[in-house]
């Protein structure tokens, strides 16, 4: 039996690949580490997604305030336009705000049911005092700041389309409220 190991470090640093097997392996290692960038650039936007689908399912479920209501539909909306305004293509960022939104459609469409009609009950000094816990929170300044830029990047972009068309929607119903976030 012939033992085809090197013995020596000099042996081993002169010795031949075999050029079939070297580069089939090397072709094996260059997909694997293709497909292993692949699902770590794409996790942290399912992540991402799952995460926020969860929270506003909870929300909508809930018996949250008003208040309570268009703070945690705002902070989510935050977490997906910053996700979204940091990729260079915005079609991939369009995409999975178009993800997003049909994902969490019907949860958002409840939110806002449920916060104008809590509005419409509310008096005319209930109403005002809404709108102005509403305009100082952190959240509203955020998403105040956040949603032009992201309409500016994603109005050309069908995908992003009926995310953007949603928040118009919502925001004019309140009246004041859209024109104090802007």
């Amino acid at each position: 039996m012939v033992n085809k190991f090197p013995k020596t470090l000099n042996e081993i640093k002169y010795q031949q690949p075999d050029s079939f097997l070297y580069q089939k392996n090397m072709r094996n290692w260059f997909f694997l580490s293709l497909f292993a960038i692949l699902i770590v650039s794409c996790s942290p936007y399912a992540k991402l997604l799952s995460s926020e689908q969860s929270m506003l399912s909870r929300v909508a479920r809930s018996s949250y305030t008003p208040d309570q209501k268009i703070d945690s539909l705002f902070s989510s909306a935050i977490r997906v336009m910053d996700a979204a305004l940091k990729p260079i293509n915005p079609v991939k960022g369009g995409k999975m705000v178009a993800k997003y939104y049909d994902q969490n459609e019907a949860a958002m469409e409840l939110i806002a049911r449920d916060i104008g009609r809590d509005f419409d009950k509310m008096n005319l000094i209930d109403r005002g005092v809404f709108i102005v816990n509403v305009g100082r929170s952190g959240n509203a300044r955020k998403f105040a700041t956040l949603y032009p830029k992201f309409k500016k990047k994603y109005k050309q972009v069908k995908t992003a389309g009926k995310f953007l068309g949603f928040f118009a929607k919502t925001l004019g119903k309140l009246g004041k409220l859209a024109d104090l976030i802007g």
